[in-house]
């Protein structure tokens, strides 16, 4: 039986991603890392442990803050610029040339998955879930370490790079997050642990893009969502 790392940030990407694992290879060879970058939304790291007790699956986590220190992506503590509250859309007609979305983080999915390596190699697992899924409109272009072409060249890099003995899996590249959703009912993810939410409140603030998202995924699927809001969206 292969032995598997999650990459899991909280959300429900991620937390189907290790529902799926836990699936396919039994919980007892699964693990989970997850990455403490100096996020904005660092109550992502706390949902990511009541993930994993709920799971009763390894919870381990790794400091990486001094590499996104100085950035200027909204989606960073340190950052002073404030979590977008607009869709895509109106965000990207309003940036310059060259210029992403404030919410882009550079890199970090790449910088994520090296490290997911090294912890693999060191744990004997052979295979790494994270959870990228595919983005409707203009969303696509705007997370480049989130498409197909990045997916298959992290995944050669990280085989060649392990002496052939690590693969990554990204099992929902090629659906919505609508259909994430399905899947994960399907799975019986706990939902309601999980958070999407750029901010760090106590509740989801329900206008970021995540949150938004998220809002309309569930509609769409007809399934109440259980986690608690600023405002009422039910």
């Amino acid at each position: 039986m292969k032995k598997a790392l999650v990459l899991l940030s909280g959300g429900i990407d991620s937390t189907v991603c290790l529902a799926l694992a836990i699936k396919n290879h039994k919980k007892e060879n699964v693990t989970t890392l997850c990455i403490n970058y100096g996020q904005h939304n660092k109550k992502e790291l706390e949902h990511a442990k009541k993930i994993c007790e709920y799971y009763q699956v390894p919870y381990n986590e790794v400091d990486i803050t001094n590499i996104y220190k100085n950035s200027k992506s909204s989606m960073i503590e340190t950052s002073n610029i404030e979590i977008p509250k607009e869709s895509y859309d109106e965000q990207y007609k309003k940036l310059e040339k060259n210029e992403n979305v404030s919410t882009n983080v550079p890199f970090r999915n790449g910088i994520f998955l090296s490290i997911c390596a090294g912890f693999a190699i060191e744990n004997n697992a052979d295979l790494i879930y994270y959870g990228i899924h595919t983005e409707e409109g203009i969303a696509r272009s705007l997370y480049p370490d989130c498409d197909e072409d990045f997916n298959q060249a992290m995944n050669l890099a990280i085989y060649l790079g392990s002496g052939k003995k690590v693969k990554i899996t990204a099992p929902l590249s090629e659906i919505y997050k609508k259909d994430v959703i399905k899947l994960g009912k399907k799975l019986k993810v706990p939902f309601n642990l999980t958070w999407t939410c750029y901010e760090n409140k106590e509740k989801h603030c329900g206008k970021c893009t995540a949150c938004t998202d998220r809002i309309k995924a569930f509609k769409e699927n007809k399934i109440r969502d259980e986690v608690t809001y600023e405002e009422m969206y039910w």
